[in-house]
């Protein structure tokens, strides 16, 4: 039976924006926590290879017991998330295939150089501290020079940056996060008892090659992170379609108490002129 209303200003409409208006807070307050965790988590597993390897450089751990600590988790707990939240996942993949492309042009201005001797590229050498032997290898070194720091370190700024929403624009963020990561370069070579030694001689030629591949670095994340639309890669923003399943729950649940109004020529009309339902032939 067709109920009364929810008039504006009555204590039905009252109660029932209050009620809406609490549960668009907490699904959106759910929204937002389930985002910090992940950008938090995604920028955590980004950096996880370049730490492992910081970590050997220091002599703290070799590398083959910090990939087992750090990388290797990590790796997993990213899976694990990216399956979980799928959404979330397409954009941390995205972010990698960024940081791949980041990496590469990087090495574009880095490879010349080292062909010319100008700069040393020690990037063969991390076969020998993952495995501990003694014959550098290309193909390992290069692996994790781009999936392991490029492109992952890529997949943290971009998960990270999507998700917390800073009010820095991608462009100048970017730009910021390339420098962070040259400074972290520097200062290990300045701190680690060997790092010169393992890595390059650290020169204001090297200094100055090695700012710029940086700076290329974060401006090539920058400039290719617009394309990846937060929107489409992750589907609707985190709780979304909790939302939208609450408001539309409450949509017809208001929508229920409307009253059926009838036209008012037939409301006009005397009760013995509207038509009925005729009688059952006997």
């Amino acid at each position: 039976m067709p109920t009364l209303p929810l008039q504006p200003g009555s204590r039905q409409g009252s109660l029932a924006t209050i009620i809406w208006s609490s549960g668009w807070r907490v699904l959106q307050m759910r929204g937002r926590r389930l985002d910090v965790f992940i950008g938090v988590t995604y920028f955590a597993i980004g950096f996880s290879p370049i730490t492992a390897l910081a970590i050997a450089i220091f002599g703290v751990l070799a590398l083959p017991v910090s990939t087992l600590l750090f990388v290797l988790p990590s790796t997993v707990l990213g899976i694990g998330v990216a399956l979980r939240f799928p959404a979330y996942g397409k954009l941390a993949l995205k972010g990698l295939l960024i940081g791949l492309m980041a990496v590469f042009l990087y090495d574009c201005m880095r490879v010349p150089f080292i062909i010319a001797g100008v700069w040393g590229d020690f990037i063969p050498n991390i076969n020998k501290w993952l495995f501990t032997t003694s014959q550098p290898n290309w193909v390992v070194g290069y692996v994790w020079r781009y999936l392991g720091d490029g492109g992952f370190m890529g997949m943290a700024f971009t998960v990270a940056y999507s998700t917390l929403k800073p009010r820095v624009g991608c462009r100048r963020a970017a730009l910021a996060f390339g420098l962070a990561i040259w400074i972290c370069l520097v200062l290990t070579l300045l701190l680690a008892p060997h790092g010169q030694q393992v890595l390059f001689k650290l020169t204001p030629t090297t200094l100055s090659l090695s700012l710029l591949g940086h700076l290329i670095y974060g401006i090539s994340i920058g400039m290719l992170l617009p394309y990846v639309s937060r929107e489409q890669a992750a589907g609707a923003e985190p709780g979304q379609k909790e939302i939208a399943a609450f408001r539309d729950v409450w949509e017809e649940l208001i929508d229920e108490g409307a009253t059926v109004k009838l036209p008012p020529m037939l409301r006009a009309r005397p009760i013995w002129e509207q038509k009925t339902t005729p009688l059952p032939v006997l």
